[in-house]
């Protein structure tokens, strides 16, 4: 499956979710995805409830719909290792492999792909296991904010 940035993507893919699960369709949940879909990726469920307030949106689903999406596999959470403490959200494949360097400094994501790793990761069998998807986060200090760091000592 292509990236799910776009609404209608990703609402067929949790229209084919919830009816694997025997869940039915829901208007609010739907509108809820709909401003995820239209977020700066990533985002926090802060900010996806400021944008949802106006909708009239209770928090709690809010909440509930991240955690739908998530077993959805429309969105991944990562948490966030700069800054104040909190999770952030964005939109991922349902299938494939992500892999990503994050600076704990500023925050900075970059998206690289590793033909070793990926070929290492295809390559390893789990027993019981079936993989759907793969997400590698690397977290250091990027370029910019080493330089930065050095001219400040």
């Amino acid at each position: 499956m292509a990236k799910t940035r776009s609404y209608s993507s990703a609402l067929t893919v949790l229209g084919r979710y919830l009816r694997e699960n025997g869940m039915r369709p829901s208007a609010v949940r739907n509108l809820v995805l709909e401003q995820v879909c239209q977020l700066p990726q990533p985002f926090t469920a802060e900010e996806l409830i400021t944008v949802c307030r106006p909708e009239r949106i209770s928090i709690g689903t809010v909440y509930n719909s991240l955690n739908l999406f998530i077993n959805a596999q429309l969105l991944r959470a990562t948490e966030r290792q700069r800054g104040k403490a909190a999770t952030e959200y964005e939109l991922i494949a349902g299938s494939g492999m992500r892999m990503v360097v994050i600076c704990t400094k500023c925050g900075r994501r970059t998206e690289f792909h590793d033909k070793a790793i990926g070929r290492l990761i295809q390559e390893r069998r789990y027993s019981n296991f079936n993989v759907s998807h793969v997400s590698l986060c690397v977290y250091g200090e990027c370029k910019v904010c080493r330089r930065r760091i050095r001219k400040e000592e």
